[in-house]
């Protein structure tokens, strides 16, 4: 790897000016890591340490490391650009999103979080946008070249049910009973009929009194040692998906609902897909097609196929993506890896028919839906998460030989006690 970095740069430490506004602490190639810049993310982890209550680690030591990972990323957001991979902002917002979710907190409330960790929403978007970045690299440089064989996903699965202790996934409802809830009451069977109907996060919200309730009554993942013996007593009588009875402690009245379970014996809750048939004709906005000539475009491929034109044909003549070679067929797609407004654009596709123009994340798309199902995954998933194991496992270990060979094809010049 060549980056040639400009020669002026290397005078930076000697502009006086600079200096005294933010030194320069190390030279990566084409760019450098600043004071600001490495006292900011001491810091970080600084406070981490302290909310954690955990010793902080000699500082010339916690320093050094910070500064390798700091020229770390210098160097692999350059060679990124340098082969031509980025973050898209569309991914990098719905990944943000997907964060937010999964934690079960609104953006606003992802801000304060983050606040209260000492990161700035800016930095923790910058961070998210690295990790991707990085990801992709590793992705395009090691991890395609990596096999990954059946065999070695059968012993990780083995490996799996044999030694990992079971985990449970609940939500719980405490019902208090100087609120007038007891064993055989009214309120009590009101509450019992409404979770036939209602979904159970929705009833935790608006009557429990538990700790989780404003979560939808989300605990979480549990090891069966980690719940109280009231709890756990209830949980290994139950299957994925299945509600308690109501459980009487001196803190109130409990309802559980077990929503999964992993590595366990027991009869886990089946990983259920919505899949799609897709084919699809992509026009790709650019400098030179602005989204109207693109629309007139599509309509006038959309009326040539009404007319008698195949999708095939028309996709193999007109897609500009990888499926025109397939005749414009993604095959089954599942629901859940769709981007937000391709998703909207082939639920509001008729089935059979083709559907759109429609602007999406990755251009403007006629489709052509032609069947729907929901087709359980469990085993798929399952062998899914083995090799994603295995090749993450495999990718790090080849990744650290990879990146100091890049390291000894730059320039790197660490400035930090000069």
């Amino acid at each position: 790897m060549a980056l040639n970095a400009p020669a002026i740069l290397f005078n930076l430490k000697a502009n006086e000016d600079y200096e005294s506004i933010d030194r320069v602490v190390a030279i990566v190639e084409k760019s450098v890591v600043t004071e600001k810049e490495l006292d900011g993310a001491m810091s970080v982890i600084l406070l981490k340490l302290k909310k954690a209550k955990r010793p902080a680690p000699n500082r010339d030591m916690l320093e050094k490391e910070v500064l390798n990972k700091l020229i770390e990323k210098k160097l692999i957001t350059q060679y990124a650009e340098l082969i031509g991979i980025k973050v898209e902002s569309q991914y990098l917002e719905s990944v943000i999103n997907d964060i937010a979710d999964t934690n079960n907190l609104t953006m606003e409330e992802l801000r304060e979080n983050l606040k209260e960790e000492g990161l700035t929403f800016n930095k923790f978007k910058e961070g998210i946008s690295y990790e991707l970045l990085l990801n992709q690299v590793k992705e395009r440089e090691i991890t395609s070249k990596i096999n990954v064989s059946d065999f070695e996903i059968e012993s990780i699965l083995k490996k799996r049910v044999a030694k990992v202790p079971p985990e449970f996934k609940i939500s719980h409802i405490l019902l208090k009973k100087d609120n007038g809830y007891k064993v055989g009451g009214e309120k009590l069977n009101g509450v019992l009929n409404q979770l036939k109907t209602v979904e159970f996060s929705s009833v935790a919200i608006n009557k429990s009194k538990g700790p989780m309730a404003s979560k939808g009554g989300l605990l979480g993942w549990k090891k069966i040692e980690e719940l109280p013996v009231i709890f756990s007593e209830a949980i290994n009588k139950m299957d994925a998906g299945d509600i308690s009875e109501p459980l009487i402690s001196e803190n109130g009245i409990h309802i559980l609902k077990l929503d999964d379970v992993k590595n366990s014996n027991k009869k886990n809750k089946k990983i259920m897909s919505e899949q799609f048939s897709i084919s699809q004709v992509l026009i790709k906005i650019n400098e030179i097609n602005n989204e109207e000539d693109i629309k007139k475009k599509l309509n006038n491929i959309k009326n040539q196929i009404l007319e008698g034109l195949t999708f095939a044909l028309a996709a193999s003549k007109f897609s500009e993506d990888t499926s025109s070679q397939n005749g414009g067929s993604l095959g089954w797609v599942d629901k859940s890896v769709m981007l937000p407004k391709y998703k909207t654009a082939v639920e509001s596709s008729e089935l059979g028919k083709v559907s759109g123009p429609f602007v999406t994340e990755v251009g403007w798309v006629i489709l052509l839906v032609a069947e729907k199902r929901n087709k359980d995954i469990t085993e798929e998933m399952n062998k899914t998460s083995a090799r994603l194991g295995l090749l993450q496992r495999k990718t790090q270990i080849k990744y650290k030989d990879w990146f100091e060979s890049l390291k000894a094809q730059v320039h790197i010049e660490i400035l930090l006690n000069e």
